[in-house]
């Protein structure tokens, strides 16, 4: 017995070293993925590499590092490393289901993404990746709009934390997709959440993901897309993934124009117009639904409420406390804060309190609902690629009759299409009809009022049918391109390159825009005229 005993407490003692070793490991393995987790990559790949090299048979570290690899951008390598360990390692289904689905998702990134082109920013800051094709016409564009945004959000979000997070070392990768289904395929997004909140960009694993604007019938502001989706990678490096999503989001928001501008410009009409009648209604998307992410919000109106009320709650944080407390706020949470605490620590007021104060302060803004406005909504393509990609994409060409409610100014609307597609420019009675009853401002007419006017040769008559509807719809390329022929028209060519950049902003594959910069440029000298010069012969030929 004694022998017995003996040989018991010389095995276990002998065992312990093992024991301990490996719960160093596990130990190692958590502090990796955590690493990963907060958005600390280069720290990870540091202190992993070696681990995981000096261990080739352990399978926490190895599923870690096929992790890294996959938010480093390696998706091939991750996919087949994390399955190669899956296959052979012995975890239980339950176990093993949550690595399995990241390996798959790595393999769907793979196929997505092989064969792309890319090509660095000026500064270097940033990798723009894309299909081959008509998509690498976005990255010059991408790539100075983000080295603005870099230089803005590196003076913004500096000083939190470890304060060089806010200034990447490796140069962040951009991806364009041609298709949102190739954003479903590389995201854990359905295709239905997709079109029903009309999100076209995310910012996850270490990169920024958009859908090229030609996916979309009329474009969308993607250069103020990217700079959004910038401002989220900042803020997941700076405060170690900490941030509520509210927050995240109305800095994002707060941040989108920050690349041009500075930070904030005040809400849109169509943000004062939905905020305005969710307080009328007293109907606010709360915070706990827009968790965990926007994109799963039940409508694009929906989504875009929720964006407007968290802009309005940064514009109250930065009102309140300007950049310094919305850095402390930041870092309160990076160090483990609650929004409570956090909210608390830098306001100085419960939680609650804040919540109340900030819906107090919406209230005595005195915001006021726009008439007639329709909320613009995202319209996908459809069909396949070859047969609907058409290289550009005016509003006016567009049938969106269905848009507009009224039967008898839809009918007038539709027999002015039907003139205006025979070069009969009577079309302008017609349109003109429906816009007696819609009002100057409705998307679905105006505009095409407006290019029949131009087309007649009557730049002011366009520019005065124009701008209303792009003073209530900024983001709409269709009346920016109108306005920036006919000033082109009238020898103004200052305020045409104005209004055309801004429809560049939106819709970047329409020809007329770039062939008008060709020509405004070339009058003004500026050094892009090269770059327009050679879109236009692009898109023009094609």
């Amino acid at each position: 017995m004694r022998v017995s005993r003996w040989v018991f407490w010389a095995a276990l003692w002998l065992l312990l070293p093992v024991a301990e070793a490996r719960h160093r490991d596990e130990s190692l393995a958590t502090r990796m993925h955590r690493l990963i987790q907060e958005w600390r990559i280069e720290d990870a790949a540091r202190e992993l590499g070696p681990l995981s090299q000096s261990r080739p048979r352990d399978i926490d570290l190895q599923l870690a590092s096929g992790e890294l690899r996959f938010h480093q951008g390696d998706y091939e390598g991750a996919a087949r490393q994390i399955h190669e360990v899956l296959a052979a390692a012995k975890m239980s289904p339950g176990e093993s289901a949550e690595w399995r689905a990241l390996g798959d998702l790595a393999a769907s990134t793979a196929e997505v993404t092989r064969g792309f082109e890319e090509q660095h920013s000026p500064g270097g800051h940033f990798i723009i990746r894309y299909a081959p094709g008509k998509d690498a016409l976005l990255a010059p564009y991408a790539g100075e709009a983000l080295e603005k945004a870099f230089t803005a959000l590196v003076a913004d979000f500096s000083g939190i934390g470890e304060g060089e997070m806010a200034e990447p070392k490796e140069p962040v990768r951009v991806e364009i997709y041609g298709e949102i289904a190739d954003l479903s395929r590389v995201s854990t997004l359905t295709l239905k959440e997709i079109e029903t909140s009309g999100t076209i960009a995310l910012c996850k694993w270490n990169r920024l993901m958009i859908v090229s604007p030609r996916a979309l019938v009329r474009g969308y502001p993607w250069l103020d897309t990217l700079t959004h989706e910038y401002t989220h990678f900042i803020i997941s490096r700076v405060s170690r993934n900490t941030v509520p999503i509210w927050l995240h989001e109305g800095l994002a928001k707060f941040e989108e124009r920050r690349w041009r501008g500075p930070s904030g410009g005040g809400l849109t009409p169509t943000m004062e117009h939905l905020l305005s009648s969710a307080l009328q209604k007293k109907r606010f998307i709360t915070f706990e639904q827009m968790y965990p992410s926007m994109a799963k919000l039940p409508s694009q109106e929906d989504t875009a409420l929720a964006f407007a009320e968290v802009y309005t709650v940064v514009e109250y944080l930065h009102g309140k406390a300007g950049w310094p407390g919305i850095r402390k706020l930041i870092g309160e949470m990076s160090g483990g804060a609650g929004d409570a605490r956090a909210v608390a620590a830098t306001l100085g007021m419960p939680y609650p309190e804040f919540d109340r104060a900030w819906k107090s302060w919406l209230r005595g803004r005195t915001l006021r609902p726009r008439g007639g406005l329709v909320p613009p909504q995202l319209k996908f393509k459809k069909g396949p690629p070859g047969k609907r990609d058409r290289g550009h994409a005016h509003e006016e060409e567009d049938d969106d009759s269905g848009e507009i409610i009224d039967p008898r100014a839809k009918n007038f609307a539709r027999l002015g299409g039907l003139l205006r597609a025979r070069h009969r420019l009577a079309a302008a009675a017609e349109y003109e009809k429906a816009q007696a009853l819609l009002g100057p401002a409705h998307p679905a007419v105006a505009n095409k009022l407006a290019r029949t006017y131009l087309e007649l040769g009557e730049a002011d008559r366009a520019i005065a049918a124009a701008l209303p509807v792009q003073e209530l719809y900024p983001d709409l390329s269709g009346p920016n391109v109108t306005l920036g022929g006919a000033w082109l028209h009238k020898g103004e060519m200052t305020k045409a390159s104005l209004y055309l950049e801004a429809a560049i902003r939106t819709n970047p594959f329409d020809p007329a825009v770039h062939c008008g910069l060709e020509q405004a440029y070339r009058k003004l000298g500026n050094p892009l005229l090269e770059r327009e010069a050679q879109a236009c012969r692009s898109l023009a030929g094609g």
